[in-house]
């Protein structure tokens, strides 16, 4: 894999629009983008706020509330990573439901650094599986907020 194969937007002077994100991540990973947004802004009330995270990390949007981040979404040529950062009770939870995550999910969990408070999860979506799997990483960080209640 080529270093610029999945390239993020790195251009600190020109802020994306979502027309233009969508057209770099190209039809199918779009439609896997459009999902996740529709299933964060229907089950969550983090504010999503389009930021540029400096050289390495490009433009991305963040979802938080109160100052605590649920997830990062950096959209990508032909594809989008999320960034989901479990702490210590989330990683027992991921750990205890370790086998209902596809292979991939596993490799990358077992190859993140644990750290004091946890473990920061960069999973690139490629798949309709991979975007199962991040919903349910976003589960375990935080339950849906419930309707009719």
């Amino acid at each position: 894999m080529s270093a610029d194969k999945y390239r993020r937007l790195l251009d600190a002077k020109h802020k994306p629009t979502e027309r233009y994100i969508l057209s770099t991540l190209g039809p199918r990973r779009s439609r896997l983008w459009r999902e996740l947004r529709a299933f964060l802004n229907k089950n969550y009330d983090e504010e999503s706020e389009l930021l540029f995270g400096g050289r390495k990390y490009g433009w991305y949007f963040k979802y938080s509330r109160n100052n605590k981040t649920l997830c990062a979404l950096f959209p990508e040529k032909m594809a989008f990573s999320v960034l989901v950062i479990l702490g210590k009770q989330q990683v027992i939870l991921f750990e205890e439901n370790i086998a209902c995550f596809n292979e991939n999910t596993r490799k990358l969990y077992n190859s993140t650094r644990q750290y004091h408070d946890g473990r920061w999860l960069f999973k690139r979506v490629l798949s309709k599986s991979d975007l199962c799997d991040v919903i349910s990483l976003i589960r375990t960080k935080k339950s849906p907020k419930r309707k009719g209640v």
